[in-house]
């Protein structure tokens, strides 16, 4: 709802509140087809490699729509635009789950078609819905509160995910057929429609609505003259391509390269989302103690320590090694995606916020997606080539060339001004 003047204390409580809540039923639904399940879904229709590495680029593709998401909410506000494009989101998981049946009917072909369609959706209007949703985060809380609220809300989206996963693998136990993560992907669309609804209580002023009207090209210019909006531009690309060639490579190294079953590899999801419910609260503490800038610079390295692992990783190792990867890939994540928020909103000036997430959103995530998706379909076709025919060695040396490529872009990371 879209209130004159500015909001009072009580309606920013119960505005946090609704976020929460939404949050919390968005973890349900985001794991019924997030990143584990539509790569599992993916390689149980028998995708190959270099399209399962583009629908791990999905996720920053998908911020191509980011324009649509602007263009509403100057017409209804924050709130109600997301959840507009929540529910065309969870439409969009539907179109996935359909593609079982054209694998049912021969057409395979077609489904790899339609699945890319159907995740770009996805992720294409959870982009729109989200354009605005830093400058709401930043009207419904306060300098005190705000690194408190960040990270317990991100807690809830992780905890709920993480009791989805239990689910997800329950289910997947007693089945690991095709219509088993069908009916996994249509339960959590019918969540993530449910989840919407809290979003439409969410109370804010007119100062989005007038700020999604204004063009964003004078209010950029403005912003550029930032240093520390430039450098935090150069970084966020960087970190979203090492995330982007990092963690979804991960699930697809653990299923083809080491011949893990579905069941076990949800397993490591779940270690994966228990370390980023662990980071959610304490990188908050940490990013108001010591600054945002330098929990994402150690967050990033803890990312790129998940690809040595999997380069040092000896054979016939253990379960308990293949999980150190993903534990440290899901505290990485969220610490980043947490600090780089708060980072946002203590170097933007509100009046710049909407065109300045925007323009970063687009550029970073956008620009991250097409470079994740040509880097790492092509490099794991090349290590492939170069590995020959033992699985697991393509995946170590596509590890070795993501490391070659971003280990270096660190120093890009650690030129955000403190």
């Amino acid at each position: 709802m879209i209130v004159a003047g500015t909001l009072s204390p009580e309606r920013q409580a119960a505005s946090r509140s609704n976020y929460n809540k939404f949050n919390f039923i968005n973890g349900f639904s985001y794991m019924c087809l997030g990143e584990t399940v539509i790569i599992l879904f993916a390689v149980r229709i028998n995708c190959p490699d270099a399209l399962v590495a583009a629908l791990g680029a999905m996720m920053y593709f998908g911020f191509l729509l980011l324009p649509l998401g602007k263009m509403v909410t100057a017409r209804v506000g924050a709130a109600q635009s997301q959840a507009t494009f929540w529910v065309l989101r969870n439409m969009a998981a539907l179109l996935v789950a359909s593609t079982s049946l054209l694998v049912y009917f021969g057409f395979q072909r077609t489904a790899m078609g339609i699945l890319l369609l159907g995740a770009f959706l996805f992720y294409g209007f959870r982009a729109a819905g989200v354009v605005m949703s830093q400058p709401l985060l930043g009207e419904i809380s306060t300098g005190e509160n705000r690194a408190k609220f960040i990270g317990f809300s991100t807690g809830a989206f992780y905890f709920s995910a993480l009791l989805s996963l239990l689910m997800i693998s329950f289910l997947v136990r007693l089945s690991q057929s095709l219509w088993m993560l069908t009916g996994i992907i249509i339960l959590g669309s019918a969540l993530g429609v449910t989840s919407s609804r809290f979003i439409r209580r969410i109370d804010e002023t007119e100062n989005i609505r007038r700020s999604a009207q204004r063009p964003i090209l004078s209010e950029l210019r403005v912003v550029f003259r930032n240093p520390r909006f430039r450098c935090q531009v150069l970084a966020s690309f960087v970190i979203n391509l090492a995330i982007i060639m990092i963690t979804p490579m991960s699930m697809l190294t653990l299923k083809r390269g080491c011949g893990v079953s579905d069941t076990r590899a949800l397993m490591f999801s779940l270690v994966q989302f228990g370390s980023a419910i662990i980071m959610s609260q304490c990188a908050g503490k940490l990013a108001a103690r010591v600054g945002p800038r330098r929990v994402v610079i150690a967050a990033y390295c803890t990312l790129l320590s998940a690809a040595v692992l999997w380069i040092c990783c000896p054979a016939g190792v253990t379960m308990w090694y293949w999980a150190l990867p993903f534990f440290l890939a899901g505290g990485a994540g969220v610490s980043i995606g947490n600090s780089m928020t708060h980072y946002f909103l203590q170097t933007v000036p509100q009046e710049n916020r909407v065109a300045a997430s925007l323009f970063l959103a687009v550029v970073t995530g956008a620009g991250a997606g097409v470079a994740g998706m040509l880097l790492a379909g092509g490099l794991i076709r090349l290590a492939g080539h170069w590995a020959g025919a033992e699985p697991f060695s393509g995946y170590r040396l596509y590890f070795v060339l993501v490391l070659v490529l971003m280990g270096p872009a660190l120093y890009a990371v650690t030129r955000l001004k403190k």
